[in-house]
């Protein structure tokens, strides 16, 4: 399954990313962390000269708060597809601090069990 979306990353000025940011303000805000995380990545890869410092200027964001949002890709695959696809309201009340606490468990399994525990 693939699912894709666009957020535009060329350089701008901080306001317009915020403005168009609103336009994704009903989406959790975990869906909206984890599919940015995704197009950093996504820039990274396809020009290796950029860098984290470049994309955070671009975004008006600090370079550890786009370390903090590329973390999301460390979330199991399990994880990360009920985040994208999910309907599930609770996902608007996940402070991002617990998501946190489940990114730094290196083994998938245990991930999903703190996540169940999250969600319920």
């Amino acid at each position: 399954m693939r699912a894709e979306f666009k957020i535009n990353l060329k350089q701008t000025k901080a306001t317009y990313i915020r403005r168009d940011m609103g336009k994704f303000k009903n989406e959790p805000t975990l869906r909206q962390f984890l599919v940015l995380a995704y197009q950093i990545r996504h820039e990274l890869d396809k020009s290796p000269h950029r860098t984290l410092r470049e994309i955070s200027e671009w975004l008006g964001l600090t370079r550890g708060r786009i370390s903090q949002i590329l973390n999301y890709l460390s979330l199991s695959p399990r994880i990360q597809e009920e985040i994208l696809l999910s309907d599930n309201k609770t996902l608007h009340q996940i402070p991002e601090h617990q998501i946190r606490k489940i990114m730094r468990e290196i083994n998938w399994t245990k991930q999903q069990e703190m996540w169940r525990q999250l969600i319920l």
